[in-house]
């Protein structure tokens, strides 16, 4: 996708399609890691309510070229929806079943022997609501982040988060009001990592820019929304091993 510009280091990939074990259940999921033979920090990305398309996979080999290692978990274990009259339909099959299996995904990066056990959660949309389930529930996460994610059913509770959050909103977001971002806000600033979150909400977009169909300002978004994340990260998780013992 034309919105993600590569810097510093690109690392070879590889990636394919895998199935995470996780206490006895079996969860697809889309799997891209760098090919250099040494420990990476890991990101479970987590996928809007269309499902793991193809912008979503360009995402994971964006974040495995610069370094990490990205599992993305299928929650809709295969499907795909083209509109949103099909994408509720699959929320609603998912029922309360997507935050065990995100929970899932990052369990397993943290034990994974590829990585260095620094693990991010970055989320779109559905996927940034289970994102800050994530922030506020797990006592191990580095750090999460959060685009256009919907944050209603955790107020009151995003102060507890223990990860530092980054979320990120468009100025025109449709279905989250300024007054719930200026909540999210709020909430984090009372928290115990309240140094270290951030909120954006970018000029000229919406939601979805990272989508194929983006307008070009909205284009513009994505890629400041990608320069924030991959700050974010870089401030949180520790390099890959090999690049590590380059810097010092």
């Amino acid at each position: 996708m034309p919105i993600y510009e590569l810097r510093g280091i690109e690392y070879e990939i590889t990636q394919g399609v895998i199935q995470l074990v996780e206490e006895g259940v079996s969860l697809p999921a889309y799997w891209s890691h760098p090919r250099m033979g040494s420990r990476c920090p890991a990101i479970a990305l987590i996928h809007d309510w269309w499902g793991i398309t193809p912008a979503i996979r360009r995402m994971a080999n964006f974040f495995a070229q610069n370094g990490y290692y990205v599992i993305v978990p299928d929650l809709f274990g295969g499907k795909t929806a083209a509109t949103p009259e099909a994408a509720i339909e699959l929320v609603k099959s998912l029922g309360d079943q997507g935050y065990p299996r995100v929970n899932a995904a990052l369990t397993a990066l943290e034990q994974h022997h590829q990585t260095n056990s620094d693990v991010a959660v970055v989320g779109l949309g559905m996927g940034g609501s289970l994102a800050y389930e994530a922030a506020i529930l797990r006592t191990d996460l580095e750090a999460a982040v959060v685009c256009y994610g919907f944050p209603g059913r955790y107020f009151g509770r995003l102060k507890q988060t223990l990860a530092p959050v980054l979320a990120i909103y468009g100025e025109a977001e449709p279905y989250v009001s300024p007054a719930e971002v200026a909540r999210v806000r709020a909430e984090l600033q009372v928290s115990p990592q309240a140094a270290a979150h951030q909120v954006h909400v970018l000029p000229h977009a919406a939601r979805e820019f990272f989508s194929e169909t983006a307008s070009e300002p909205e284009r513009e978004a994505g890629k400041q929304a990608i320069n924030l994340i991959l700050q974010f990260l870089e401030q949180h998780l520790r390099p890959p091993e090999r690049l590590q013992r380059v810097l010092r």
